[in-house]
Order: structure tokens, then C-alpha cells, then sequence
């Protein structure tokens, strides 16, 4: 994934820093409980300010924390994107097992 990942103009050098130039940097962001909260080693960092990037590197290095990150990414980056996230949290299953019967 890391390659395909590189393939992209702007992480061309993503595969090159992990393996080359800071593994060991990569290997402890790896490690973290939560790597979505934590910058990214060398100039890396500079995706924590586009989130939609740091989605990318994190769908490739921890696709475990993709659903936690991405519901960040959907609460702060769409207009109402709270509600996108908690839209059915208060319902119960049957109501929305009806509601999706009802839909369809």
C-alpha cells in the first residue's frame, strides 16, 4: 500500500523516509495507541495540516484506526458533519431496522 502510496506526486519520497532515512521514527508513530493524534516523523508532520492526506498515510500504515480517523475527518470537515457521526446513536435497533425497511 505504501508503494501505490508513493506513486502519487506528493508522497513520492514516503517509501525512501520510512525505510531509509528515519525507520526508527516510523516505527514508534507506528506503535502508538492512537498514531491519528501523533505528527508523523521528518517533514511529515505538515499533514496533520491537510487531514485528508494523513487519512491516506494512515489507511496504508494503521487501517485499524481508519474508522476512528475518519469519523474525526467527517465531524470536522463537512458542514453538520456531527450529525453525520451520531445520526442514528439515540435509536434503538428495531426503530432503525423499521426505518430502513420503511426506506426501502
Amino acid at each position: 500500500m505504501v508503494q501505490a502510496l508513493a506513486q502519487l506526486e506528493e508522497f513520492k519520497t514516503f517509501a525512501q523516509n520510512m525505510e531509509k532515512d528515519a525507520p526508527t521514527r516510523f516505527k514508534d508513530w507506528y506503535n502508538e495507541l492512537q498514531p491519528e493524534d501523533v505528527k508523523l516523523p521528518l517533514e511529515w508532520k505538515k499533514l496533520d495540516s491537510t487531514p485528508f492526506k494523513k487519512l491516506l498515510v494512515l489507511r496504508c500504515l494503521r487501517p485499524d484506526r481508519i474508522t476512528v480517523a475518519l469519523s474525526r475527518f467527517i465531524r470536522d470537515a463537512l458542514p453538520k458533519g456531527e450529525e453525520y457521526i451520531e445520526m442514528d446513536s439515540k435509536s434503538s435497533f428495531l426503530d432503525i431496522l423499521g426505518s430502513v425497511i420503511a426506506d426501502s
